[in-house]
C-alpha cells in the first residue's frame, strides 16, 4: 500500500531538516546519532531517555547496549556546536511559520522543571511560575518568535546559581565549562536576544514579564542598543513622570502604583481584541504617555517618550492600586 501523500510530505521535511543539521555535524556517526535522539524525543513512547530511545530503534535487542552507549557518547562526550545547531533549527521552523504570516514579536520568559534530587544541572530551591511556589527545581530562560497563528523557541538558557558557579565538586561532576560564569536571568536574556540581532532572525518587539521588564538594562538594551521596541511588565515601584501632548514633562516623578490609585473609572476604557471561546475577549484599559525617571546615565530629556498601558479588568469596579 502506497504512503498517503501527508506522510510523504513529513519524510521530505525530515529529511530536508536532517540534512540543514547534518552541516554542522560533520561526522557522519554524528548525524546518525542526532537523527536517532531527535526521533526518539518526536517519537510516541513515553520515555525519551537514551535507553528506551535505543530500546526502540534497535530491531535486534542484542544491539540495544551498543546503541545506548553511542547516544551517551554523542551527548555527553562527543564535540559539537549546540549553538549552531539550535540555529539552524529555529531557521528551518521560522520559514515554515512565515508562510502563514509574519513574525513581529519575539517573547522572553522562564520555566520551571521540577526535579526530585541535588544532581541535575543547576538544580536548587527557588521559586518558579511552572509550580507557583519555591520548589526545588532548574530554571531556563527562552527566547521564542511568535507569529498570529504559532510560536517556536529560537534559544534557551540554563540558568546556574550562584552556589553551583561557586561549588567546583559540583562543576566537575555536572561538566559545566570552566568558562561559564554567574549571570542573571535578565543577562542571560539580553544574551540571547544579541545573537538573535546578529543572526538576523525576524523580529521586532521584545515581549517579556515584569522579572525582564523592572530591569532598566534590559529595556535600555533593547531599545538603545539593538533599536527594537518592547512591551513589558513593570512593578509598582518604578518611578515615571507623565508627558502633555507635545511630550514634554509635567508635574513630578510618582511611582506607578500611585499613579494608578490616584485614577478614576473616567479614566478607563472598554476594549475587545478579539473572539474568546464563549465571548469576546475585552477589559478596560488606560493609556498615558510618561518617560521613566531612573538614574541611568541618560539624561531626562534624552528618555523614550513611552506609553504606560494600565488595566482594569472589567469585573472590578474600581482602578487597580498599582500595575
Amino acid at each position: 500500500m502506497a504512503p498517503k501523500i501527508s506522510e510523504i510530505a513529513v519524510a521530505a521535511r525530515l529529511e530536508e531538516f536532517f540534512d540543514g543539521i547534518g552541516t554542522h555535524l560533520k561526522d557522519v556517526r554524528k548525524r546518525e546519532s542526532f537523527a536517532m535522539y531527535a526521533l526518539g524525543i518526536l517519537g510516541e513512547g513515553e520515555r525519551k531517555s537514551t535507553e528506551p530511545i535505543a530500546a526502540r530503534t534497535c530491531a535486534d535487542p542484542r544491539a540495544i547496549n551498543n546503541v545506548h552507549s553511542k547516544l551517551l557518547y554523542f551527548l555527553a562526550e562527543s564535540r559539537w556546536d549546540d549553538r549552531a545547531v539550535r540555529l539552524e533549527a529555529a531557521r528551518y521552523a521560522l520559514k515554515a511559520m512565515q508562510r502563514k504570516g509574519s513574525v513581529v514579536p519575539w517573547v522572553v520568559d522562564d520555566t520551571g522543571f521540577l526535579k526530585q534530587g541535588t544532581h541535575s544541572v543547576g538544580v536548587q530551591r527557588q521559586y518558579t511560575g511552572s509550580a507557583g511556589k519555591v520548589t526545588n527545581c532548574q530554571i531556563g530562560v527562552s527566547l521564542c518568535a511568535a507569529t498570529e497563528h504559532d510560536h517556536v523557541p529560537l534559544d534557551f538558557e540554563l540558568y546556574l546559581p550562584q552556589c553551583w558557579i561557586e561549588d567546583q565538586q559540583r562543576r566537575r561532576e555536572a561538566h559545566v565549562p570552566d568558562d561559564v560564569i554567574f549571570q542573571t536571568k535578565v543577562e542571560l536574556a539580553l544574551g540571547m536576544i544579541e545573537r538573535a540581532v546578529q543572526a538576523g532572525l525576524p523580529g521586532q518587539i521584545v515581549l517579556a514579564d515584569s522579572a525582564y521588564g523592572d530591569s532598566t538594562t534590559f529595556r535600555n538594551a533593547i531599545r538603545y542598543l539593538w533599536g527594537l521596541d518592547f512591551a513589558v511588565g513593570v512593578g509598582p515601584n518604578l518611578k515615571v513622570i507623565k508627558l502633555n501632548g507635545r511630550d514634554r514633562a509635567i508635574g513630578r516623578a510618582i511611582a506607578l502604583g500611585d499613579l494608578a490609585a490616584r485614577l478614576t473609572s473616567k479614566d478607563f476604557r472598554k476594549f475587545t481584541w478579539r473572539d474568546g471561546t464563549n465571548t469576546p475577549l475585552n477589559s478596560r484599559f488606560c493609556f498615558i504617555r510618561v518617560k521613566t525617571t531612573h538614574d541611568d546615565g541618560i539624561a531626562l530629556q534624552d528618555h523614550d517618550p513611552l506609553w504606560l498601558l494600565i488595566e482594569c479588568p472589567i469585573r472590578n469596579h474600581a482602578p487597580p492600586s498599582s500595575r
